[in-house]
């Protein structure tokens, strides 16, 4: 989905509009949405650390797989994020997500969740911390990314299939199976396996939307 090439990861002053899309769930082609040109490379350096791989060469260009993966995702995340969901009762969370209180607000445990599996995603807060700083994103920009994927993974949860809440069963089945955590005790790495579960499911799942969404997406640049 991307088009053309975005600038090196030399330091730029003013952020510039790099596309725009437009979709029925966003509003159609009078309320396209605009992607920046410092959050795709934000967004693309995420990829690259899940992926283990630098997010640009030697020559600070960016890799174009990275930039296409984070794009992609953006579309999709955007897109599920301006779906309605249907309201359920608030019940209890689990505890790697913080104090199992059923008096938490949903909206707010969706967010401790996204930003868990975030921070697992690309290898710890300190990881995150240095892409942010390397692309000049704040903190609010940060929150902006975490909630759209809040939302869009609330919305695959409840009106797709439940994926958000791994029974104790599948947790072990997932500790049996190859993971990152094989040789360590399962309760010593039940939260880091719960997170890496979840992201699994989750960016299974975003590709599985953006693959049936793509012939309703136009993308256009900017004029």
């Amino acid at each position: 989905m991307v088009m053309g090439v975005c600038a090196t990861a030399a330091a730029r002053p003013v952020d510039r509009l790099f596309l725009l899309f437009d979709a029925p769930e966003t509003g159609g082609p009078t309320k396209p949405v605009a992607v920046f040109e410092r959050e795709l490379a934000f967004e693309a350096r995420l990829e690259a650390l899940a992926a283990g791989e630098p997010a640009v060469d030697a020559q600070g260009r960016y890799a174009p797989r990275y930039l296409r993966a984070a794009l992609d995702r953006h579309v999709a995340t955007s897109l599920l994020a301006s779906l309605p969901v249907e309201a359920r009762p608030a019940t209890a969370g689990d505890p790697c997500d913080g104090p199992p209180d059923a008096a938490v607000d949903d909206t707010a445990r969706g967010l401790a969740v996204s930003r868990g599996l975030l921070i697992s995603r690309v290898g710890g807060t300190a990881r995150l911390n240095e892409a942010a700083a390397a692309e000049g994103v704040g903190e609010s920009e940060i929150a902006r990314l975490v909630r759209r994927e809040a939302q869009a993974a609330r919305y695959l949860d409840r009106m797709v299939t439940p994926m958000l809440a791994p029974t104790a069963l599948e947790l072990r089945e997932a500790y049996r199976a190859p993971n990152p955590f094989r040789g360590r005790p399962f309760d010593e790495v039940r939260c880091e396996l719960r997170r890496w579960v979840l992201a699994g499911r989750l960016g299974a799942a975003l590709g599985e939307f953006l693959q049936s969404s793509r012939g309703r997406v136009h993308i256009s640049s900017p004029r």
